[in-house]
């Protein structure tokens, strides 16, 4: 069973702490059959409704061993106001009053029963603050619940919002309970001076509360939840110091209803409301793939830039470049020296050829190694410009080794325009 509170919460026989079992009948229609806890004003009772096929429900007795006279009239004042305010009531995130009566010398409220626990005795139990995402869904329903009171006829203000009256039932639903100190509100009304530290706002210490008071109230609400720690008396909450998950968002809020000047607040539950409910962009950084792939790009711009600058024809008179060059002719060039690499190609197939042909290699394993000849230069093989005289001098071996030992690259691609075409596994 749930710790003592004035809502009159049960959520099952199998919790056994703080309960012992009673019995009697109120009426001769509320069966009392257990005991939940004990109030600041009153004892809570587990009961059944005979008239209404045992459908269970909640009694409230007002206490009665006050010390002073004064004290307990000021204590059925509450709990007179608290049936009144309640009964007219109706909205579902409001604990609805069933019923009202003295018998006995005894005061009595008969309330509707919530299968659930308040949201002091949850985060008791959880040993952590709540998910903030799962607070921003409560808060709104709280403050659903205030602008419906706010804008009641008159105007209700329930002065005693936190977390031990807020009860949560197993649909997830808001239940606010233990209206023992609201009271319709009237601005030339000087009101009673009741407040829960932390809570409750600077103008309620002096009776001055109004519906801003409740948003005081729901924002330092919104702290507990979100740190698991009392707000401080009369100070700006901010759970992102304590709690560095939180977004800056919710922080901003929990801090503008906290503001200690009612004129720095939100005025109202509706634009309380609405920033819960807004869900801000996050502007997320550029992941370090994307940003290489960024950086990749750039790179490859400026490189073929330079490439394509490299390939530009030069005038024939001046070693600037021809920017202006006309594209054709850029093509007409590439295709000339495709065709000198071909016929470079050839005349190495042609000398290959001849030798295999007239006097084939013999076997170089037994035979001692000489030095290779001197290589003709690329530019005289592509022009089929002869040897020179140092060349020809030099016969050491057979013109196939010779150009079987060349760099391949300097052969096919002279100018480094295109890679090699033909084959190598074919000659």
């Amino acid at each position: 069973m749930p710790g003592p509170n004035n809502s009159g919460s049960f959520d099952g026989m199998n919790r056994q702490s703080a309960a012992r079992d009673v019995h009697f009948v109120l009426q001769k229609r509320y069966e009392v059959v257990s005991h939940l806890g004990q109030g600041g004003m009153g004892t809570v009772y587990m009961a059944r409704d005979m008239r209404l096929a045992n459908r269970n429900c909640v009694v409230k007795k007002l206490r009665d061993d006050f010390f002073r006279e004064e004290d307990k009239q000021k204590a059925l004042e509450f709990f007179k106001r608290e049936a009144d305010v309640l009964s007219p009531l109706k909205h579902p995130n409001i604990v609805s009053i069933l019923d009202s009566f003295e018998e006995d010398e005894n005061y009595y409220l008969v309330m509707e029963y919530v299968e659930g626990d308040n949201l002091h005795q949850m985060l008791n139990q959880r040993g952590e603050p709540f998910p903030e995402e799962q607070v921003l869904q409560w808060a709104v329903q709280i403050a659903d619940v205030l602008h419906f009171l706010h804008s009641n006829e008159p105007k209700v203000i329930y002065r005693d919002l936190k977390p031990s009256n807020v009860m949560i039932d197993t649909k997830d639903r808001v239940k606010l309970v233990d209206f023992g100190i609201a009271r319709p509100y009237a601005e030339d009304s000087d009101n009673t001076h009741v407040v829960s530290a932390g809570y409750s706002p600077p103008e309620q210490y002096w009776g001055a509360a109004d519906p801003r008071s409740d948003i005081y109230a729901l924002g330092a609400t919104m702290h507990f939840l979100l740190t698991g720690q009392e707000p401080l008396a009369l100070q700006v909450c901010s759970p992102k110091r304590i709690n560095p998950k939180i977004s800056d968002h919710t922080d901003e809020i929990v801090q503008r209803a906290t503001a200690q000047d009612v004129w720095l607040r939100y005025q109202n539950a509706p634009e309380m409301q609405q920033e819960l409910e807004y869900k801000p962009k996050q502007q997320k950084p550029l992941k370090l793939v994307q940003t290489a792939v960024i950086g990749v790009g750039c790179l490859m711009v400026v490189l073929l830039g330079v490439f394509f600058y490299s390939k530009i024809p030069t005038s024939k008179d001046s070693t600037k470049p021809v920017i202006g060059g006309d594209l054709k002719q850029k093509d007409d060039e590439i295709r000339r020296l495709r065709d000198e690499k071909n016929k470079a190609l050839a005349t190495i197939r042609a000398y290959q050829t001849k030798d295999d042909t007239e006097s084939p290699l013999t076997d170089q394993s037994s035979a001692p190694l000489t030095p290779a000849p001197p290589v003709p230069a690329p530019q005289a093989i592509a022009q089929n410009q002869p040897p020179t005289a140092t060349t020809a001098a030099t016969p050491t071996k057979s013109k196939a080794v010779a150009f079987k030992e060349m760099d391949e690259a300097s052969l096919t691609d002279p100018e480094g325009l295109a890679p090699l075409e033909e084959d190598s596994g074919k000659r």
